[in-house]
């Protein structure tokens, strides 16, 4: 009789065994995280610009508009401008505590920032 011409192939179970080890090996790796990017540093102070905008990425667009600008004033080094946009942004009512305390900590290191800019008295 015709039987041994209907037997199955092995290789759909060589294929289920690889697939089965791919998922595996797929399944121990750990997704690996984004690095983050570094703090910008002026005049030697590393300030949180990149966490700020995370942070208020679903801000409302006032909110959003200023960061933009604190962004933009590093940018051109015209710190005072970065100063007063920050506070605006650290009036508004619709900030989380933790968006304000994250306000509140770039306000600060743009202060040693401004401290550092400033030239000394007779230079």
């Amino acid at each position: 009789m015709i039987t041994g011409i209907l037997r199955r192939p092995k290789m759909p179970h060589r294929m289920v065994a690889i697939a089965a080890v791919c998922l595996a090996t797929l399944a121990a790796c750990k997704k690996a995280e984004l690095p983050q990017a570094p703090r910008p540093e002026f005049y030697g102070v590393k300030v949180d610009l990149a966490k700020l905008e995370a942070a208020l990425t679903n801000a409302d667009p006032e909110a959003q508009g200023s960061v933009r600008l604190v962004r933009r004033a590093f940018l051109y080094g015209q710190f005072q401008q970065a100063m007063e946009q920050l506070d605006k942004l650290s009036s508004n009512p619709n900030l989380t505590q933790a968006q304000k305390q994250l306000v509140s900590d770039v306000i600060e290191q743009t202060k040693q920032v401004i401290a550092k800019a400033t030239p000394p008295p007779g230079h």
